[in-house]
């Protein structure tokens, strides 16, 4: 088959952008389309099985401006904040951070996109190589970030700061139903899990150390770990026993995030951690994780085997929301559902203060009746038609078994008050 590559000797034709827009091509309408990349450096890296198939590769360096250009029709996704910047995550916020921080450094931390065309004709004189057909395939996040940050430059801005190297894998292919399995196949991939990123990066150094300290072993800070702690259920715990004033956030998504989504407890870690240096509120909120964790886990092993568990109150298996408690031979509760006990977790950080040295600690009072606790949640565990996930995701759950803590503190309040004026 006869390759789709030419060398040709043609003028320059200015890029074009929309400014203060994220802008990106995503018309189905590409196939004849031309498109004009100029690059910094092109090399061939044909295989001998592409030759055989009819396709080229080509490796090249090009300006970020050159993005601008290009669009996502053949993509399995565009960029998704361009429809929720709801759905902006830590993976685009880093992709941002090293564009606004480190842009030389760009093209070796991040993994660059690739274009697929059906025709590429290379202008060695000019630099520069015309696409037919052009699409990215792979890399729709770094394109739309690139795009978030040049949208907000002026002309000359952009070309000073919007010229940054980005690397780019070039297939010409003129078979486009290839080139679709081709992009399906490079989203296709086993995902690098972000505990293992998390721990290369460093940033679960300090929890690890304060949990080796207290329990003499070892977190999980990469997914093929063994014989570890959890991490992600560590964080989890100890997000539940932060208080309002720490994490400034009074809603209910704040309050159910530990349950619905540990994911999302580890990517804030790891930004408190990134912003600690520069942001007290961050500097405060990873300071009380690494403080509380090692009671974090500690309370939540109280709770799942507390003896007031037994008698009436412990159910087996459920008609709905998985199993509630597991018991041992004896017939004694050894395990309680996440789904009661991450509630009666979140009500116990009515009673997390600092202490004299600033170290966030758990401090019941005396007049708070463990058993009770128990009791207000088996209630609620009813009142979810005993279903531990409905209850785990319930909002009036957390705040109804919350009240009871609480209203021991402002009792307690009104007593030292009291005492104070007399």
């Amino acid at each position: 088959m006869a390759f789709y590559v030419e060398r040709f000797h043609r003028g320059l034709r200015r890029p074009t952008g929309t400014k203060g827009n994220i802008v990106t091509n995503t018309s189905n309408d590409v196939r004849g389309r031309e498109t004009r990349i100029s690059y910094q450096l092109i090399r061939n890296v044909t295989s001998s099985e592409e030759k055989e198939n009819g396709v080229q590769t080509h490796i090249v360096n090009i300006p970020a401006v050159e993005l601008k250009k290009l669009g996502t029709e053949d993509n399995l996704r565009t960029y998704i904040p361009a429809h929720s910047n709801k759905r902006r995550n830590a993976v685009h916020r880093a992709i941002a951070r090293t564009i606004e921080t480190e842009p030389s450094r760009f093209i070796n931390r991040n993994s660059g996109i690739t274009i697929a065309c059906s025709k590429a004709t290379i202008n060695d004189n000019a630099s520069l190589i015309a696409l037919v057909g052009a699409s990215i395939i792979n890399g729709a996040q770094t394109q739309g970030e690139i795009l978030r940050f040049l949208s907000d430059l002026t002309d000359e801005e952009e070309e000073a700061f919007g010229r940054f190297s980005v690397r780019a894998e070039i297939i010409v292919d003129p078979d486009h139903s290839s080139i679709v399995e081709t992009a399906i196949a490079r989203n296709t991939a086993t995902k690098v899990q972000d505990i293992s990123q998390a721990g290369a990066r460093g940033h679960l150094n300090d929890l690890s150390e304060a949990i080796r300290r207290e329990f003499g072993q070892d977190i999980r800070t990469s997914e093929t770990d063994t014989d570890v702690l959890e991490t992600f259920q560590i964080l989890q715990f100890a997000r539940l026993l932060m208080p309002i004033a720490v994490s400034g956030n009074p809603s209910a998504s704040e309050m159910l995030r530990p349950y619905k989504n540990k994911a999302q407890c580890l990517e804030d870690f790891s930004e408190w951690y990134l912003n600690k240096d520069a942001d007290l509120a961050a500097a405060t909120r990873y300071q009380f994780v690494i403080d509380i964790a090692a009671t974090a886990i500690r309370e939540y092993q109280y709770w799942e085997r507390h003896p007031a568990w037994n008698g009436n109150y412990a159910w087996g298996e459920t008609k709905k929301g998985g199993r509630a408690v597991r018991r041992d031979k004896a017939n004694k509760v050894v395990w309680v559902s996440p789904g009661i006990i991450f509630p009666i977790l979140k009500a116990m950080s009515a009673f997390v203060r600092p202490n004299s040295e600033g170290k966030w600690i758990l401090d019941k009072p005396s007049l708070f009746k463990p058993d009770e606790m128990v009791r207000k949640a088996v209630a609620q565990f009813r009142a979810h038609e005993s279903n531990p996930m409905d209850m785990g995701r319930s909002q009036s759950a957390y705040e109804a078994l919350l009240t009871y803590p609480e209203t021991i503190i402002e009792v307690m309040r009104d007593f030292a008050d009291a005492d104070a004026n007399t």
